[in-house]
């Protein structure tokens, strides 16, 4: 790694380590563990001597780490940790940064599991937790970027493309939702989207796609033919409808069609006010039938996604507005 890049302010950050105080005053006193992340390796680099502190409750956790160093030094399963170490510049609680050595998760796990001490299990489940969590933020950035560079090598703008994704992730938020609230995908969905949609356009999902933009009606993914503005108004108007189901804790389908009939009545009256501020008509005539397919290997990169995934699957968005 070239030390003359300088990591940006944001890559450094301090977590508490979940432990009870025995006294209240003691709160302020909590273990923390610093970390760093390095974004050429894509890894977190953990403070070793915070990890020490809590593992050994050493008066100084430096002088431990030192004088632990020394004595296993010739260790054969230790010389390879201690090659992977770096030198991390990192903040203290008095303000003040300074050089601390530091260590990726594996290799971390490795220290702790040389380190005799009580709290040994508890560290390796909060480290397996925390490197649980930026996995899955890496991966679903990762599907960003992928999702992203498949529409703009199909001729998207990427304003157009930060739009579309932007939509899909409020979309299955709200599909989500649905089906932790008692809706049904293949009973329900059509229903509550074709709702929110004839309030925020006012006209049917099949009329906007078929008669004004003039889409074959085997287009799986009518949304990907929306203009900017379109997408960001109904992506509006289902972050309203998810919000209701969240405060008034619906359920059941007369409920969720309720919310998504005051989500529509609202994204209606948005759509209103841009056109009258702009004089603009939201809904566009335009459409990207004629921007170029993009190779076929291309394509296999969209995330194909399940419920539980980032995106919906191709299709899905159509099937639920009845286009099929």
């Amino acid at each position: 790694m070239d030390r003359s890049k300088k990591k940006p302010a944001h890559s450094f950050e301090s977590l508490s380590f979940p432990v009870e105080p025995s006294e209240p005053a003691q709160v302020d006193q909590l273990p923390e563990v610093r970390r760093i992340w390095d974004a050429e390796e894509q890894a977190w680099y953990y403070s070793v001597v915070d990890f020490i502190k809590i593992l050994t409750n050493a008066p100084s956790a430096v002088t431990y780490w030192t004088t632990f160093k020394k004595r296993r030094q010739d260790d054969p399963f230790l010389q390879e940790v201690f090659g992977q170490l770096k030198m991390e510049p990192m903040r203290a609680r008095d303000g003040k940064l300074r050089e601390t050595e530091c260590a990726t998760r594996p290799v971390m796990l490795r220290i702790v599991q040389s380190i005799p001490s009580k709290q040994a299990e508890t560290v390796r489940l909060w480290l397996a937790q925390v490197g649980e969590e930026k996995l899955q933020e890496t991966e679903q950035q990762t599907q960003v970027d992928q999702l992203r560079n498949y529409y703009i090598s199909r001729g998207r703008t990427p304003e157009w493309a930060d739009a579309r994704i932007r939509n899909l992730i409020g979309r299955n938020l709200l599909t989500d939702e649905w089906l932790l609230r008692g809706a049904q995908q293949n009973l329900h969905f059509g229903l509550l989207t074709r709702t929110i949609h004839e309030g925020t356009f006012g006209i049917t999902p099949h009329t906007h796609h078929h008669v004004i933009k003039q889409l074959p009606e085997g287009v799986k993914t009518p949304r990907d033919h929306y203009t900017d503005i379109e997408l960001n108004v109904l992506a509006l108007s289902e972050a309203a409808a998810r919000t209701l189901h969240q405060r008034n804790d619906s359920q059941g389908v007369p409920q969720l069609l309720k919310d998504a009939q005051a989500a529509g009545e609202f994204g209606g009256q948005v759509r209103e006010q841009f056109e009258q501020l702009t004089n603009e008509r939201v809904v566009s005539s335009q459409n990207f039938l004629d921007q170029p397919k993009g190779k076929q290997k291309q394509q296999k990169q969209l995330p194909q996604a399940r419920q539980d995934s980032l995106f919906e699957q191709p299709g899905e968005e159509g099937q639920a507005e009845g286009d099929q």
